[in-house]
């Protein structure tokens, strides 16, 4: 899909570029929804929460400043080049 994305505003100048991310304990979605697999798992949601930055390289997840960082810079000129691709900020969790 990314390509065909990339194709049809290639047209407006325009880059297609997925940003891939781990879940962001800092908005409220995934904040609601470690609960529930907290729940689940009948563990606290800080715990939950652990496990899951502990499945990256760096033991945490990525945080919305980074993934903000990492949009901007994305979006910018220096990274004009780029079109059609993922941004893997998973932290290791998700090799591509």
């Amino acid at each position: 899909m990314k390509k065909s994305v990339a194709k049809s505003v290639q047209q407006n100048l325009c880059c297609a570029i997925c940003l891939r991310t781990t879940g962001m304990v800092e908005t409220p979605v995934i904040d609601i929804v470690y609960g529930l697999h907290a729940d689940a798992l009948g563990i606290t949601k800080e715990q939950f929460t652990a496990v899951a930055g502990g499945m990256s390289h760096r033991k945490r997840p990525t945080t919305l400043t980074e993934l903000t960082e990492a949009a901007v810079f994305l979006a910018s000129d220096r990274a004009s080049a780029m079109t059609g691709t993922v941004a893997n900020l998973t932290g290791g969790i998700i090799v591509d």
